[in-house]
């Protein structure tokens, strides 16, 4: 990532933590465009939109930077979440037990593990 493209994903990532979703959707919009092959820019740019209410593509933008990056359980647990959050369990439930099994020991494979103990 160049260090234009950096700065707009920096200050896009920082207006999506804020909760400024209309300051981050541009600003990560261009990064991604930039840096299509970013899986940190697909992922910050899908809390966004899920967030604004594009589910469906928000969770598109997270399978995309699972593609990219297929061991990140961060990414992984996030579009689980997502799911769970639009009712689609089946879905989750394998991506919460994979989350598990890629990085066991985790923040993120202890809450891969707390939603999975909701289903049983």
């Amino acid at each position: 990532m160049d260090e234009a493209t950096l700065r707009l994903y920096t200050e896009g990532n920082q207006a999506r933590i804020s909760g400024d979703y209309d300051a981050a959707l541009p600003l990560l919009q261009q990064a991604l465009e930039c840096c299509p092959d970013s899986a940190q820019c697909w992922w910050a740019l899908a809390h966004v939109l899920l967030n604004v209410g594009e589910f469906e593509v928000a969770i598109e933008h997270f399978e995309q930077s699972i593609r990219l990056e297929p061991g990140n359980a961060r990414h992984i647990v996030d579009l689980a979440k997502s799911l769970e959050m639009l009712g689609e369990f089946d879905r989750a439930r394998p991506l919460l037990e994979q989350a598990i099994e890629i990085a066991p020991g985790t923040r993120e494979a202890e809450e891969a593990r707390k939603s999975l103990s909701y289903y049983r």
